[in-house]
C-alpha cells in the first residue's frame, strides 16, 4: 500500500473520529418504501416470500427469485402525488457462478414550501428590532402577520443502490448486501452507506422461513457539513406458505412477518395474502410494518407480468392514497420481440 492511500484511508478514520456523530431512526425509508406493485400489495411481506426480483431488499438470501423475469421496474406516486418513486432491478445468473442482484431506487419530493421567513415576528407595534412585546417569539401575535410573498419553496431527492448475492449450503441460503444512498434536501447533499445479511430455509414444502439482519454494521450517512447519522440495526422474521388446491385451479399464498429495531421498544407486523388463479391471475391484500393496508392485482403470463397496487389513506392521517404500477420482463424474450418486428 502507497503513502497516498495510507494517507487516504487515515483522513477517513480521523474525520469520522472527529465529525458530529448521533443516532437516528430515519434516514433509509427509501427502502423500506420501495417495491413493485406485488411487494407494496402485499404489505412488503417479503422477508421469506422470495418469488419477485425485489425481494432482495427484503432479504438478500432470495437470488433463486429471479429464474424467469429477471428485469423489474415499478413507478409509485404516494400520498395523492405528493411522493414519486422508481425501483429498477436487474438480476444476473446465466454467465457467473456467484448470482447478483442490482437494485436502483429513486425517491423525490418537489416543492416543498419553506415557511422559516412566513411569520413577521416583529411583535405588537409590527416593527423590527424594537424587541417590545412578542417579538422573535415564534407566535402569531397581534399586530404582525403572515407574509406569503417569503414562502420559498425547495425540493428533496434521493438515489440508492443496493447490490446482493447469496450462496446456498445445504438447505439454507445466505445472502450478504451492500447498499448506498445519495441524498439532497434543499441544497444540502449527504451520502451513506450499510449492509444488510439474510438466510431462508425450506422446512417442507410449500414454506419458507426468512430472517434478515438489517444496518448490521449500523448503517451510516454522512452530510456535506461533517454530521454522520448512525441508524441502529433492527431485525426481521418472516414465513411464508403456499398452498395448491387438487380440484380447483387455485393456489394461496401467506406471507407474514415481524420486525424488531434496538432502537425502540416493540415489535412491528405485517401480513400479505394472494389469490393465484390458474398462475394468470393474482389477487393481493396486505398490511405493512406501518399499519397501513393495500390491495392490488396481478396479470401473469410465461415473459411478462403487470402489477397494480393501491393503498388508501387511512381517515386519521389526511395523507392522500398511494399507487404503484410495475412490470417484470424476460430482457432476452423482449430484445428477441423487437429484432424480429425490425
Amino acid at each position: 500500500m502507497n503513502h497516498k492511500n495510507i494517507s487516504f484511508i487515515t483522513l477517513v478514520f480521523f474525520s469520522f473520529i472527529y465529525s458530529e456523530s448521533i443516532w437516528v431512526n430515519y434516514g433509509w425509508e427509501i427502502f423500506d418504501n420501495a417495491g413493485d406493485g406485488r411487494a407494496l400489495s402485499l404489505g412488503n411481506s417479503f422477508t421469506a416470500d422470495g418469488t419477485s426480483p425485489i425481494s432482495v431488499l427484503w432479504n438478500p438470501a432470495h437470488q433463486n427469485s429471479q429464474r424467469n423475469l429477471p428485469l423489474s421496474y415499478g413507478h409509485q406516486n404516494r400520498f395523492a402525488g405528493l411522493v414519486s418513486s422508481d425501483v429498477l432491478v436487474f438480476g444476473f445468473k446465466s454467465k457467473i457462478r456467484t448470482p447478483l442482484s442490482i437494485v436502483i431506487l429513486r425517491e423525490a419530493v418537489s416543492r416543498i414550501p419553506d415557511t422559516r421567513d412566513f411569520l413577521l415576528d416583529w411583535g405588537e407595534d409590527g416593527m423590527p428590532g424594537t424587541m417590545d412585546f412578542g417579538e422573535g417569539n415564534g407566535v402569531l401575535d397581534e399586530g404582525e402577520r403572515l407574509d406569503f410573498e417569503n414562502i420559498k419553496y425547495f425540493d428533496q431527492s434521493q438515489w440508492a443502490l443496493h447490490f446482493s448475492t447469496a450462496k446456498k449450503i445445504n438447505n439454507f441460503t445466505f445472502g450478504i448486501a451492500a447498499k448506498s444512498l445519495f441524498h439532497n434536501l434543499g441544497g444540502y447533499n449527504g451520502n451513506g452507506f450499510g449492509f444488510d445479511i439474510g438466510a431462508k430455509f425450506s422446512p417442507w414444502e410449500g414454506n419458507i422461513i426468512g430472517l434478515t439482519f438489517n444496518h448490521f454494521t449500523t448503517s451510516w450517512f454522512i452530510w456535506d457539513n461533517g454530521t454522520v447519522e448512525r441508524t441502529m440495526p433492527n431485525i426481521s422474521i418472516g414465513i411464508t406458505q403456499l398452498l395448491k388446491l387438487s380440484t380447483i385451479p387455485l393456489d394461496f399464498r401467506f406471507n407474514g412477518g415481524a420486525i424488531k429495531s434496538l432502537a425502540y421498544n416493540g415489535i412491528r407486523y405485517n401480513l400479505g395474502l394472494e389469490l393465484n388463479y390458474k398462475s394468470n391471475l393474482q389477487i393481493r391484500l396486505g398490511r405493512n410494518n406501518n399499519g397501513f393496508l393495500s390491495t392490488g392485482i396481478g396479470l401473469i403470463w410465461v415473459n411478462f407480468s403487470i402489477d397494480y397496487a393501491y393503498r388508501p389513506s387511512p381517515s386519521y392521517t389526511g395523507f392522500g392514497s398511494s399507487q404503484l404500477i410495475s412490470f417484470r420482463i424476460d430482457p432476452i424474450w423482449f430484445k428477441n420481440k423487437i429484432i424480429s418486428f425490425l
